[in-house]
């Protein structure tokens, strides 16, 4: 039985941690969930699930935990990741968009390679990311990922504050960033950790490009990714429902977590 700590209890951490506390995944046992302070929400959760609530994931090993979901942002991966890694632990990395700093991928490589543990970077809200991988074996070329959402779910981004844009007038859909993924997540911190998780695939942010379309008629957040490389071409269309927990949150990025643990404790390896 592998012991699961979650980090983060908003709409992600809380999927994650129900379908773990609830013994939705065999061979996994959540026992605890940390956030940045004690409250109710996280009280009440972590008595739902039968595990402890902490206001510091530093003490998740001490419990048992030797796999740890970051499900609580960049900011956490910053602060926690790497502690973690040199504690013992494996870890399952949602906020991916942390990982645009390079410094900071360098030094969590190094110390998962020094302490013998493993980062994990879920699909997350696209798919095709094994596609790609076996793609890489003979060569990519170019990578892109377009992006349409609602503009209520782009509010608020620091590239809106430099580019104003009325998002509530749109009437029709529009193309509001091209850029590298680089730059996608520096503007869309909030939007764009896909694209990230795709760029530490290949290599450097630098090699992914990203389009993003404000659309007042999109019904779900969607996701195409195209691939040329030496094998041949990839076209990944992916559309998902949000989260019912919190409409901002997609659905799939909680279940690919969860899926990523089973696929853990798993005997067969598939993908």
């Amino acid at each position: 039985m592998t012991g699961v700590g979650v980090l983060g209890h908003g709409a992600l951490g809380h999927a994650i941690a129900q379908a773990l506390g609830s013994g939705q995944v065999p061979g996994a046992r959540l026992v605890g969930i940390a956030g940045r302070r004690l409250s109710d929400d996280l009280e009440c959760l972590a008595r739902a699930c039968d595990c402890a609530a902490l206001d510091a994931p530093s003490a998740l090993p001490a419990l048992g935990a030797r796999l740890i979901v970051e499900a609580a942002g960049a900011s956490a991966v910053r602060e926690h990741a790497l502690p973690l890694l040199e504690a013992g632990c494996d870890v399952i990395l949602m906020s991916t968009g942390a990982l645009g700093d390079a410094a900071l991928l360098a030094r969590l490589k190094d110390a998962a390679t020094a302490h013998g543990r493993k980062i994990y970077l879920p699909s997350g809200a696209i798919a095709g990311l094994d596609g790609i991988r076996a793609a890489m074996e003979a060569g990519v070329e170019t990578v892109r990922i377009t992006t349409r959402k609602h503009p209520r779910a782009l509010a608020g981004s620091p590239y809106l504050d430099e580019h104003p844009l009325d998002l509530a007038g749109l009437a029709e859909a529009r193309v509001i960033f091209e850029g590298s993924a680089r730059d996608a997540i520096a503007g869309f911190p909030s939007n764009v950790n896909v694209s990230l998780t795709l760029a530490t695939l290949v290599g450097s942010p630098d090699r992914v490009q990203v389009r993003i379309i404000a659309d007042p008629h999109a019904e779900m957040t969607q996701h195409r990714i195209e691939v040329t490389a030496a094998s041949g071409t990839m076209a990944i269309d992916v559309a998902n429902q949000p989260s019912p927990l919190n409409p901002r949150s997609s659905w799939l990025a909680a279940l690919s977590a969860i899926a990523m643990v089973r696929q853990l404790v798993a005997p067969i390896w598939i993908g």
